[in-house]
């Protein structure tokens, strides 16, 4: 395999251009996709779902036949917007100010990612046997470890793809994505556990990114992470091993 250096320099700006922005919208005034963006960026997302599943997994899952550990539903705009309309009824734990609703209303997509445990309980300290509960083997931990990794790269990649498909995104893992009440709803509840809930916002054009104001009536407000400042500089998390002295 060889890349050019233009290639090269393609995926380093998928890598470096990925940017997490919250694109929230208001649920009582929803956000209208213009038709042939909508089915554009469908094929894009379809696409973009496929091609993540290059990410490499260490052990087969094979559950229903299928070695990936990672499961993914996709609910398209009119599907998120319904989820977001029905919000509040289905959920009796909504904070003010949960974002939840206003996300789904504004994104072109959401891309739901799970991933497969293999051991009952084995990041809670117990495995279901016949007649007693032991601890996870050490072996076990280990699977399911590589299990979480694997879909992790996978949602990673996924996030790169959208990226240099010119659709921003949000990785969302928790909030009510993880509750069994919407597992039920999204039909999920037999993929796993919900490991991210990615927006993919299909206008991202670069006007008003960043700009945390609302843009016009019906239009999203498009809000940056906020831990992006916080990176510290490489040579505060990297290190060269050398081993000249044994």
């Amino acid at each position: 395999m060889t890349f050019t250096k233009d290639e090269l320099a393609a995926v380093e700006k998928a890598v470096l251009s990925r940017r997490t922005f919250k694109v929230i919208g208001d649920v009582a005034d929803t956000v209208s996709l213009d038709a042939e963006l909508d089915e554009r960026c469908r094929a894009l997302v379809r696409r973009a779902v496929g091609a993540a599943d290059a990410a490499p997994f260490h052990y087969d899952r094979n559950f229903d036949g299928v070695a990936q550990p990672w499961r993914v539903k996709i609910l398209w705009h009119d599907a998120c917007q319904k989820v977001a309309a029905h919000f509040c009824q289905w959920f009796d734990n909504v904070k003010p100010g949960n974002k939840l609703p206003g996300m789904l209303s504004a994104c072109g997509a959401c891309v739901v990612v799970s991933w497969l445990p293999q051991f009952e309980g084995a990041f809670e300290g117990s495995v279901s046997n016949p007649g007693q509960a032991l601890p996870p083997k050490e072996k076990q931990i280990q699977i399911d470890q590589e299990h979480l990794a694997a879909t992790s790269a996978y949602v990673q990649n996924l996030l790169l793809l959208l990226t240099a498909s010119n659709m921003g995104t949000y990785w969302s893992s928790g909030g009510q994505f993880r509750s069994e009440a919407m597992k039920q709803r999204l039909g999920v509840e037999n993929s796993g556990s919900v490991l991210a809930a990615v927006f993919v916002d299909f206008l991202p054009s670069g006007e008003g990114q960043g700009n945390a104001t609302q843009q016009a009536k019906g239009a999203p407000e498009r809000v940056p992470g906020k831990l992006a400042s916080k990176r510290a500089p490489m040579e505060r998390w990297v290190s060269e091993v050398s081993i000249d002295q044994i």
